[in-house]
């Protein structure tokens, strides 16, 4: 059943991150979200701090090609950029240089947008810093990050997540849980080798990232 259209996304676009494909496609598909437009950034380039700003820069550029003037929620987290060449740049100041109408949806990450601290807290019993967060995205692009963008191999792999984590939870707001766990359960087995991370599903909500988009549209329209 679709939701309801909340009217307040009808005059701006939407700029994400790939990593947040699945859900930002969900809420379009049900109803929640009708923007003149949807772009996204290939996932994961929080890896690549350069690519990353020409990917933003680039997809702001389309969205505002028909309407200079035109409003835009970007769906980035406010460390998704940190770079050790120029450590005072983040998504937001990258933002500034395109001048007004712009906003970015609150969340230090991309996966804090849809399970803040508090409720990460209790997903973890406590030891949310101890758990490698993963959403639907990550599932599907964690080797292109891992592999491809940090050139790691199964030496560093294992240097870098056993010990530093207990285990991988997914933030699972799309019902996804049964689908990999028996249909495509050689998918987790192989993240699991090559992390040594056991894989949890977690079932959650769309309803923080929803109010946080609301919010970023209240914004532009104040």
């Amino acid at each position: 059943m679709n939701e309801k259209k909340s009217g307040k996304f009808e005059d701006c676009y939407i700029v994400s991150c790939g990593m947040l494909h699945p859900e930002v496609m969900h809420l379009f598909d049900n109803g929640f979200l009708n923007p003149k437009g949807i772009f996204f950034t290939p996932p994961g380039l929080h890896a690549l701090p350069e690519k990353l700003e020409q990917h933003l820069l680039k997809r702001l550029s389309q969205a505002r090609e028909t309407d200079p003037a035109s409003k835009v929620i970007v769906i980035y987290g406010k460390k998704c950029h940190i770079s050790s060449e120029d450590p005072l740049k983040r998504v937001d100041t990258i933002l500034e240089k395109i001048g007004d109408g712009i906003v970015r949806v609150e969340g230090e990450y991309g996966y804090d947008m849809l399970a803040g601290f508090d409720d990460r807290q209790e997903i973890s019993v406590g030891r949310q810093d101890k758990i490698l967060w993963f959403t639907p995205g990550w599932l599907k692009s964690w080797k292109t990050i891992f592999q491809h963008y940090f050139g790691w191999d199964e030496a560093d792999a294992n240097a870098n997540f056993p010990g530093y984590y207990d285990k991988i939870i997914v933030l699972d707001s799309l019902g996804l849980e049964q689908e990999y766990m028996i249909e495509r359960a050689e998918e987790i087995l192989e993240l699991f080798d090559w992390t040594g991370l056991e894989v949890e599903f977690s079932t959650i909500s769309l309803d923080r990232f929803k109010g946080l988009l609301l919010d970023a549209s209240s914004k532009l329209l104040h």
